[in-house]
């Protein structure tokens, strides 16, 4: 499977037995067909260094092994699965009804095998060693400041959470504020393991014991991951399903073009690209700025082209899991008015602030300028749209409105979360994580939801005709006064940026526009109109984040353009 194109899904024919899976293949020929994309997808998956659990499970990371892929031919079966606490042993039954288990290989230490072909197997299950279940307080004994970091979090009181609602005895509630329920040495009771309570490092990293066991030997090391999955387990369902949602966000897919990027050119593209489109190389140049600050050589450790191509925006890079900063354990504030637009070209720790709203670290111009002649500014500008700092104005007016001062700025419409009456898997509650913006938060001040998509609407189709107007503009300029060879060569193009946008090529097609050197001569008048346009057309929002200030910069292009026409 290549990176981009989303997580698996796990196969249904999976039956989970407390630390065995098992699958059953009855038909040879049936399970080689289906399993072999599954088969094909590990090669890509295995050559990162990061864990990448294959789903998610409640309560986190569970070490009960899932064996995913099975591939029988003549020759032989091929098993592949998933584990946290090796090593395994594989078994296998030549029957499906009481099934009589016998052991075929072990102790294995790897997650793969290859056993010769015998026609009378029908199902296999791989057992793991049983997990040794510790608490966080052992783990802070070494690993002391996270440790202390996390006892602030709600994670660390999730039991209490249970124990005031009178739910601290429910299964159901416990499998996720707890640690390792049902499991050997995992959590029974507030009286019998009140080490357990709560949402602690064994959750998201799997068992420690083994570790603790054999400090040495890396293989017994917790899981390291930054995969959504790990959160996905416990928040999801009709009652906050914030996992569910966010697999249908654009934050769940990875461009395939930037993973491509990052797995042909390595670092050179991570450094530019992956600090918005790589969870895990975002995370790394964040480790980077926190080691700066006791050591100033400190340098970046990236991670592989497989993992910056896999993890795309995960729930931890908007959420500190080890910290409690702000709300939502968010690593960074709802609402800023400080200018910020992030230069992929210069060092991210020399840009990165902290006090920059949370959406905005991503969400803005990319350092881009009128003066840039080889693209469009990025498709990011809505943070600097929103507080009024964004486009080319001779007069230099700053132009903010209420949108710019809302509380929770781009959180109180595209993360507005609300509750539905008896929540159901057709009908779940909404918590916000698809980003796609909601009307609810309209009422506050239109009186209604639906007045406020009836105004959004509106605004939009007024924006879409004045763009319109301007780039009609900029056609009339290409096609009447533009440099004799521009005209000639790029016609209605002559305007445009050497890789043209979408305003005049909506296909996406191989379509280029004057080169560097043509760009030259193109007024500068005119590369500030363009500039303005295509900022407000790639703001996308219609004129809802900051209208006044859009309608502002498409009249300063108009008059720009307006001036070239009528020049003598």
């Amino acid at each position: 499977m290549h990176p981009a194109k989303g997580r698996q899904e796990p196969p249904n024919q999976q039956i989970a037995m407390k630390s065995t899976a098992v699958l059953h293949f009855p038909d040879a020929s049936l399970w080689c067909s289906l399993f072999l994309g599954a088969s094909v997808a590990v090669s890509s998956w295995a050559e990162g260094s990061m864990f990448k659990p294959r789903h998610a499970t409640p309560g986190g990371l569970r070490p009960e092994p899932f064996l995913y892929s099975v591939e029988r031919t003549e020759e032989g079966v091929t098993l592949h699965w998933q584990g946290l606490t090796p090593p395994y042993q594989v078994e296998a039954a030549s029957g499906v009804v009481d099934p009589v288990w016998q052991v075929i290989a072990g102790p294995v230490a790897g997650e793969s095998l290859t056993l010769p072909a015998d026609q009378s197997i029908e199902i296999f299950r791989v057992a793991a060693s049983a997990p040794i279940y510790l608490g966080a307080k052992v783990c802070g004994a070494c690993h002391y400041e996270k440790h202390q970091e996390w006892q602030e979090t709600r994670h660390a009181g999730a039991l209490e959470t249970l124990k005031r609602i009178g739910m601290d005895k429910n299964q159901r509630c416990l499998q996720c504020h707890t640690v390792g329920l049902g499991l050997p040495t995992g959590f029974v009771s507030s009286e019998q393991t009140p080490q357990l309570g709560g949402v602690q490092c064994e959750n998201c990293h799997g068992p420690g014991g083994q570790h603790i066991a054999n400090l040495f030997d890396p293989s017994m090391r917790p899981k390291v991951t930054l995969a959504a999955e790990t959160c996905g387990g416990c928040h999801t369902d009709a009652h906050h399903p914030t996992y569910d949602e966010w697999l249908d966000s654009g934050h769940a897919h990875m461009n395939e073009h930037v993973a491509d990027y990052f797995l042909t050119r390595g670092e050179s593209m991570m450094s530019r690209c992956g600090a918005c489109h790589s969870g895990a190389v975002r995370l790394a140049m964040l480790e980077r700025v926190e080691a700066l600050a006791d050591d100033p050589a400190a340098e970046i450790h990236y991670p592989t082209p497989e993992d910056a191509a896999y993890f795309t925006v995960e729930c931890v890079v908007c959420h500190d899991a080890h910290a409690d900063a702000g709300p939502h354990q968010l690593r960074n504030p709802t609402s800023s008015l400080e200018n910020f637009s992030y230069q992929t070209s210069v060092d991210f720790a020399e840009q990165y602030n902290p006090d920059i709203q949370l959406c905005a670290q991503c969400h803005n111009m990319r350092g881009a300028s009128w003066e840039d002649t080889s693209r469009p500014p990025h498709h990011s500008p809505q943070y600097n749209m929103l507080i009024g700092m964004a486009g080319y104005d001779p007069d230099g007016q700053l132009i903010q409105r209420a949108h710019t001062f809302l509380e929770d700025q781009c959180a109180h419409c595209h993360t507005h979360a609300h509750e539905v009456p008896n929540p159901t898997e057709e009908t779940p509650n909404y918590t916000g994580h698809t980003f796609r913006p909601t009307f609810e938060g309209c009422a506050e001040c239109h009186g209604s939801a639906e007045i406020g998509e009836l105004l959004a609407e509106g605004a939009r189709l007024a924006m879409d005709r004045r763009i319109a107007e301007v780039k009609a503009l900029l056609d009339e300029w290409a096609a009447t006064r533009a440099p004799e060879e521009l005209r000639a060569k790029y016609g209605a193009l002559a305007w445009e940026y050497t890789n043209v946008g979408e305003l005049s090529n909506p296909g996406g097609e191989a379509v280029s526009g004057p080169d560097s050197d043509e760009q030259t001569l193109i007024p500068d008048v005119i590369k500030q109109a363009r500039f303005n346009l295509y900022l407000v057309a790639r703001d996308a929002s219609g004129g809802v984040h900051n209208g006044a200030y859009a309608r502002r910069l498409l009249q300063v292009a108009a008059e720009l353009v307006q001036g070239e026409l009528n020049a003598p």
